[in-house]
């Protein structure tokens, strides 16, 4: 959602303030990397934390907006006196945070630069000045994609003897294929859209696809089964076949086994109980392994799901947990 917040705000002409958190210790509600808009108003689009620190933060963006010099602001909570700032979070920990002025004068960077490496299917990766002492790297300043690789998928400062950076991957935004319109579709498409995903509705039906619930996707289309590879040639880092149609679901199966391994999405789902998930394996690809190991059914989490919109939570949050590489079970249970 920060990227249609920025290219609204970036359309009104009016400048706001990006907050980046750049170093975390102990517990906290946001780690490095994380970022948040704020206007001189106090309206941001955002969390850092549990919107306790956000009007503290408001006081500070009011300042960089109208002096248009970069802050680095620090709360540390990390003993008993949380409670002089008034806030009493209770998180046991530090954030320092970036503060810096975006607006026309500066083309709106960082955030054009980092939002049109987002918008590719590539991995990109960025360093931003946290302090310098060269007059030619000020703080605030962004590179993408001129830095080496960053190795660690966690961002990271880095110092030398002038400069501290804040380094760390861009990740193409997660863009979602449906490969099925039908009614329970619609809650998937809702759930994804408020994680600021990208979605594609697709589906043979015409009648399905101009329902009217779809209002919410990214793109409509109406597709031939047997051949819609250029849909999946399109890169998306999750499908999930939802025809409910046995032959309908082979077709695409068909041609989403066929694809390039560089093509291939992160998560592969397919709705229905596995037996039907395996005999349609066995009647187009038996030899596929590698195929076999991506797909996923039945989809989802066990949330105990009985509803379209409880089953549709269920299986964004397993594509959440592929996607960024996590097990999905409870916290409580992780050491």
């Amino acid at each position: 959602m920060l990227i249609d917040t920025f290219d609204k705000w970036r359309s009104e002409g009016e400048a706001f303030a990006l907050v980046t958190v750049v170093e975390t210790e102990g517990s906290t509600y946001s780690k490095q990397g994380r970022h948040l808009l704020i206007k001189a108003s106090g309206e941001h689009e955002g969390l850092l934390s549990g919107g306790c620190l956000e009007g503290d933060l408001a006081e500070h963006a009011r300042g960089v907006i109208e002096s248009g010099k970069p802050e680095v602001v620090t709360y540390d909570m990390r003993d008993d006196a949380d409670d002089l700032w008034g806030i009493g979070l209770g998180c046991n920990g530090m954030m320092r945070m970036l503060v810096q002025r975006v607006s026309g004068d500066n083309d709106w960077e960082p955030l054009q630069a980092l939002t049109a490496a987002m918008g590719t299917t590539e991995t990109h990766t960025a360093a931003l000045i946290v302090e310098s002492k060269e007059p030619d790297t000020p703080v605030g300043m962004c590179w993408v994609d001129n830095i080496s690789m960053v190795s660690s998928e966690l961002p990271t400062l880095k110092q030398n003897k002038n400069v501290t950076a804040l380094h760390w991957k861009i990740h193409p935004w997660t863009r979602l294929l449906l490969l099925g319109a039908g009614p329970d579709a619609v809650p998937v498409v809702e759930s994804a859209r408020m994680l600021g995903w990208e979605v594609t509705v697709a589906d043979h039906r015409p009648h399905y696809i101009d329902s009217g619930g779809f209002d919410a996707a990214d793109a409509r289309l109406q597709v031939i089964p047997a051949d819609i590879s250029a849909v999946l040639n399109l890169g998306f880092s999750a499908i999930v076949v939802m025809s409910h149609h046995l032959e309908t679901d082979r077709l695409y199966l068909q041609q989403l086994a066929k694809l390039d391994a560089d093509k291939q999405p992160t998560y592969a789902g397919i709705l229905g109980p596995a037996a039907r998930k395996q005999k349609l394996l066995d009647d187009i690809c038996p030899d596929n392994s590698e195929f076999t190991a991506l797909l996923r059914g039945p989809v989802g989490l066990d949330l105990g799901a009985n509803s379209p919109e409880t089953i549709a939570l269920s299986l964004i949050s397993e594509i959440q947990a592929v996607l960024n590489g996590s097990s999905g079970s409870a916290l409580s249970n992780t050491p």
